[in-house]
């Protein structure tokens, strides 16, 4: 052994740690190499890859993505950061292990300046770089004298391993992504990836600031009926249009948003650099209401929200403030492919906005909400026509007045009545179904099998079939990544982060890659 043999753990570092014993082995001229990467599932491509990086140097490290920066789909990584390191540590040839807290190797490199960076033989293609990150890190490598080497041995994929045998969804959703596969999915959902790249859009509707409060539960109050907490922590969030604009803006050319806001508002201050800096923002300002804030108390023990309170006003907009919205979309409408229009029936849409966006000659997707905030008076009878509606099963009942709508027979006679092209009904657990107006559908099953938070999961359904069927995409490919945005979005606690779009692809290729 290269270094004192105390067992596995004496080969796990930190990396301030690793960079002490990286100056003590260049004093003694010794050469380096790394490697990094997820390594959820050991297979025998690894263990190659790792020989040979051991054979072109004195020493080889390792360092592995932690949990919180693996981008490969719902349930990734199926083996947590301490176990995936311990196993790393395990193998003779390696020398050295460390978990690398950052999004990319990038500052892993710079720390450690190895000899050689050793990619495995998948990454050879250039073409197999979906996020531009090898080369960033090429460069890296290249600026102190490094190189990047490319391994020659077995190629082959810990997702796909686990796709295929460690699966951590169900067989029925298991069987739906394998039948997919069969029919071109991976090329037709990047091919509509592609598409959507270019559109610019429109999103209008409410501005809402998503407020979440942590909190020690207590007991009984000593004197009242009532639990007491003790708070430990806030965190705001982006909410409504700001968090369909955050999932559109990285996937198009160009994001616009249209909303109105209380002025000097220090809530919207504090979600500013949670706002993709790319979005357009043209915001009036109303003197007469508050930006709306959804406030949620959540319990630490449980991570389950015990209460929440909105701070709104319910009265509709003033006719001043329907006149500047209008004034902003008579000048984006000129060049834009898409108008989303988001309506949580806080009062945003007056029956004027409805009437003028409805006749305007462009594609136009709506999605209206039933909360706890508008009491079922906000449904899709409200919009007499839409090229794309989406709705959740429970809207839909309360939409026909019904609690057991047959979902099969209805929505194509909605489809019909607002003359649109695409219908989502969204099942929660048990996925989603695709409606298009030429009497067709697709059931997509839920890929989430962890559930944080629902909030913002019909955001996200919304937001990307938005887009995907304003460029034809086939049903299939419209429910995979509605779903597949929609898992990434409860696995957090509020919109803490949106897939850009090369997470989505390491996703998408994860999955069906």
């Amino acid at each position: 052994m290269k270094i004192n043999d105390k067992g596995v753990k004496s080969k796990i570092f930190s990396l301030d740690k690793m960079e002490t014993f990286v100056s003590s082995i260049r004093n003694k001229n010794k050469t380096i190499s790394l490697c990094h990467g997820v390594f959820d599932l050991l297979h025998p491509g690894h263990i190659q890859h790792f020989k040979e990086a051991s054979e072109l140097s004195d020493y080889l490290f390792v360092s592995v993505t932690s949990d919180k920066y693996v981008n490969k789909g719902p349930g990734r990584p199926l083996f947590p950061e301490k176990v995936r390191i311990e196993s790393l540590a395990a193998l003779e040839n390696i020398d050295g292990v460390l978990i690398s807290d950052y999004p990319n190797a990038i500052q892993v490199l710079k720390c450690i300046k190895p000899d050689f960076y050793v990619k495995g033989p998948d990454y050879a293609n250039i073409k197999n770089d979906t996020k531009g990150m090898l080369v960033k890190e090429k460069e890296t490598v290249e600026a102190y004298g490094g190189k990047i080497y490319f391994s020659k041995g077995l190629t082959s994929s810990s997702s796909m391993l686990i796709n295929n045998y460690y699966s951590n969804v169900d067989k029925g959703t298991q069987d739906w992504i394998n039948s997919f596969k069969e029919v071109g999915g991976y090329e037709s959902v990047l091919d509509s990836i592609a598409k959507i790249a270019n559109l610019k859009t429109v999103i209008l509707g409410e501005t809402i600031i998503d407020q979440y409060s942590y909190c020690n539960s207590l007991a009984k109050s000593s004197k009242d009926p009532i639990l007491a907490f003790q708070l430990v922590d806030t965190s705001y969030y982006p909410g409504g249009i700001l968090s369909i604009a955050n999932i559109c803006s990285d996937l198009t050319s160009e994001t616009t948003l249209v909303s109105c806001v209380a002025p000097n508002d220090p809530n919207l201050k504090v979600v500013k650099d949670k706002i993709n800096s790319k979005i357009q923002q043209n915001l009036v300002l109303t003197n007469d209401r508050p930006t709306i804030l959804k406030h949620r108390y959540v319990d630490t023990h449980s991570n389950t929200k015990v209460f929440e309170y909105y701070d709104f006003v319910e009265s509709p907009l003033s006719s001043d403030t329907n006149s500047q919205l209008i004034e902003y979309i008579i000048e984006l409408i000129k060049n834009t492919d898409l108008i989303i229009a988001a309506d949580y029936g806080h009062g945003f849409f007056s029956n004027t906005l409805i009437s003028y966006i409805q006749q305007l000659p462009v594609f136009l997707t709506v999605n209206t909400q039933a909360n706890a905030g508008n009491r079922g008076y906000n449904t899709i009878s409200k919009y007499p026509r839409a090229d794309l509606i989406t709705f959740n099963g429970a809207e839909l009942e309360l939409e026909l007045r019904d609690r057991n709508p047959d979902y099969f027979s209805i929505v194509p006679k909605i489809i019909k009545q607002k003359n649109s092209q695409i219908a989502i009904v969204t099942l929660g657990a048990d996925g989603l179904i695709v409606f298009d107006n030429d009497g067709n559908h697709e059931k997509v099953p839920a890929f989430a099998n962890k559930v944080v938070d629902k909030v913002g999961a019909g955001d996200a359904v919304f937001s990307i079939a938005s887009l995907l069927a304003k460029v034809n995409a086939p049903l299939k490919v419209i429910g995979f990544l509605a779903n597949l945005v929609a898992a990434h979005e409860v696995s957090q606690l509020g919109h803490q982060k949106s897939l850009t779009s090369s997470d989505l692809l390491k996703h998408v290729k994860a999955i069906l890659g």
